[in-house]
């Protein structure tokens, strides 16, 4: 074995140990709280994506209990598997270079690293649309038989979030692209696969339609929010800084010198072409998009699932060629994952507040702790449900504290969450409630619908010593009739 192997072991295996002690040794962030309350309330669908998330969270609950390491196991076993896998279809496919380039480059990429540590739809939506990436490539070179798992796969992918459409999309539209490959076009194993994947996401239309098309409306106001062109900078510029400037670069650039060769009836590469296809069909869309609306960071991931396979099988052929480039992209990817790292658990950057994202683990943990010892003092509030106007506090409150009554969101001028469909807003007017906002004051928004509002305690979360975030304590009620 030589020294790059086990060279590649040994960092493979820290990070693994990295992963594994921070997940062990952080609380959820948010997010993961909210969907690990999808995986209480299992359903077809849910206002925001697809169920397959709650479905990976509820087996790491069964295996491991309803806790942090629980929540997130599924997203570490999958992360871990995908990584192995790639690196096998690689050596296979190509040859040992592309392999060892597209484990590497995917185990140690901040971007990708996420997906082992948080339980988010970010997670089941790479493991699928990779997956169905890979076996539409052996349906299109190898056996189109595999058209039957690429469209059980990509259903999947589907129905862990919409933007895996795009990567869809780029497999139809390969065979048209590339005229050996037209005969395909012919095949009815070929649009069989999308009707099964059709089939496989079909629960998920169902669920809308039975629910006014929730889904639909939601998301049609979350990608309005207008953007500009300093959103627009914002997007690409932290992408190329979280990817790494040497595969974002390639990225951007190789799906269009394939496409050039088309035109010019010069394709040198047909399987190349094939990941500079489903590279470039939402890369198209979504700096397309990202002109008029604002995108968060995570939206553009399915751009880079074909761009990371464009990626190795280039500089798999003439790795000799790239030994500083590959380089400077592992070693900055690298970089960054020890850094957030360390800064997670011994905070020595001089940044706060917002600015600092590693405080989103430790945001919620005086809020626990404090409200755990309120509530222990006060037996009398037991009974009470807890709710907040956001997502974000109920569904931590319901993982750490596990109330009698479920924490529940108000949703008063707030955007619907799943606690809409469990709790409406007049069955919560009947409950007895404890409200937890954040900062020392009521939210006057609140205020006209509670005629009775109860100050009870001031709850911060400090961090070394440093202030990250105030909350406050009421009790609510005799709320008003609503003036409709």
């Amino acid at each position: 074995m030589n020294r790059q192997i086990i060279a590649l072991i040994v960092i493979s295996l820290g990070l693994l140990a990295i992963r594994l002690f921070f997940i062990m040794n952080t609380m959820v962030i948010d997010d993961e709280a909210y969907y690990a309350m999808y995986s209480r309330h299992l359903a077809w669908g849910y206002i925001d994506h697809g169920p397959v998330i709650a479905i990976v969270i509820k087996l790491g609950i069964f295996l491991f209990g309803e806790n942090g390491f629980g929540v997130r196991f599924g997203a570490l076993a999958l992360y871990t598997l995908l990584s192995v896998f790639l690196y096998f279809f690689g050596e296979k496919e190509f040859n040992k270079n592309t392999g060892v380039i597209l484990f590497t480059t995917y185990w140690i990429n901040i971007l990708f690293h996420t997906n082992g540590i948080v339980s988010t739809p970010d997670v089941p939506l790479a493991f699928f649309s990779i997956f169905a990436i890979i076996f539409y490539y052996k349906a299109y070179f190898e056996d189109a038989n595999f058209f039957y798992l690429g469209g059980f796969i990509l259903g999947l992918a589907l129905l862990s979030k919409i933007s895996a459409l795009f990567i869809a999309v780029g497999f139809g539209l390969f065979p048209v692209i590339c005229s050996q490959f037209r005969v395909q076009l012919k095949d009815f194993r070929f649009y069989f696969s999308f009707l099964i994947a059709f089939a496989i996401f079909s629960p998920f239309i169902i669920w809308n339609v039975q629910n006014d098309w929730a889904f639909v409306r939601y998301q049609g106001a979350h990608i309005a929010q207008k953007g500009s062109i300093s959103t627009f900078v914002e997007l690409w510029a932290g992408s190329a800084i979280l990817l790494g400037p040497v595969l974002f670069y390639y990225t951007v650039t190789l799906p269009w010198k394939q496409l050039n060769l088309v035109r010019k009836n010069k394709v040198s590469s047909t399987k190349e072409l094939y990941f500079a296809v489903v590279t470039a069909v939402p890369f198209v869309y979504f700096v397309f998009h990202s002109f008029f609306s604002r995108f968060e960071l995570n939206w553009p991931a399915p751009v880079f699932y074909g761009g990371l396979f464009l990626f190795s099988v280039h500089t798999g052929k003439i790795m000799e060629r790239f030994p500083k480039r590959l380089a400077f992209q592992w070693g900055l990817s690298l970089f960054l994952v020890l850094l957030i790292s360390v800064q997670t658990v011994f905070p020595f950057l001089p940044i706060k507040g917002k600015n600092d994202i590693t405080n989103r683990y430790f945001i919620y943990d005086g809020l626990i702790k404090n409200l755990e010892l309120f509530l222990l003092d006060k037996p009398e509030f037991k009974n009470h449900r807890i709710a907040a106007n956001n997502y974000q506090i109920p569904s931590m409150i319901n993982l750490y504290l596990r109330p009698k009554k479920e924490a529940a969101c108000l949703s008063i001028n707030y955007h619907q969450t799943l606690y809409s469909f469990l709790y409406p807003l007049e069955s919560l007017k009947k409950d007895r409630l404890l409200f937890v906002g954040k900062g020392d004051s009521f939210p006057e928004l609140l205020s006209p619908h509670w005629s009775q509002i109860e100050f009870l305690a001031s709850l911060k979360t400090e961090r070394n010593g440093n202030l990250v975030q105030k909350y406050s304590l009421w009790k609510l009620s005799k709320p008003f009739k609503d003036p409709n």
